[in-house]
């Protein structure tokens, strides 16, 4: 399916569109790898590369929807300055996951696709992982100087 061009509303919606996307990734990457497959131009028994890669991109989509429902959950009972710690991991590893999930798809996606067919499936990782980036640098700083304050991990 293709994603999404409207807004996402309410808390942490763009969150939840982008983790829909990345699903939405892996299943388009997996299902050309498997059609490829049926198609008998590749046997994904002997492509543990292609499995790594998708397998690659679950974790870390497995690892953001964990994270995103962590912060869902304490959001109900922390205050906005307490969230800040909260949100800035969500952010910082929704960026760094997306970088990886596109890579992976990017890597698998080149290992058995070609010519036109690549280049759609391409533009369909483009499209999955488009997220603006935020500035990680920063939030990360802000969570260093939160832990060294109170010497501790800031959650």
């Amino acid at each position: 399916s293709i994603p999404s061009m409207s807004s996402p509303e309410g808390p942490y919606g763009r969150e939840k569109e982008a983790l829909k996307n990345l699903k939405k990734c892996i299943l388009m990457v997996a299902g050309a790898a498997v059609k490829t497959q049926m198609d008998g131009q590749i046997n994904l028994k002997h492509e543990q590369e292609i499995i790594m890669n998708v397998a690659d991109m679950m974790v870390d989509v497995f690892t953001l929807e964990s994270t995103l429902l962590r912060v869902q959950k304490v959001s109900e009972s922390k205050s906005s300055a307490e969230m800040e710690a909260y949100n800035a991991i969500l952010q910082v590893y929704l960026q760094d996951a997306n970088a990886r999930v596109r890579h992976s798809a990017e890597t698998a996606l080149a290992s058995f696709a070609v010519g036109d067919v690549l280049d759609i499936l391409l533009r369909g990782v483009a499209r999955f992982t488009k997220w603006k980036p935020v500035n990680t640098k920063e939030l990360r700083r802000g969570l260093a100087k939160r832990a060294l304050e109170s010497n501790r991990y800031p959650i």
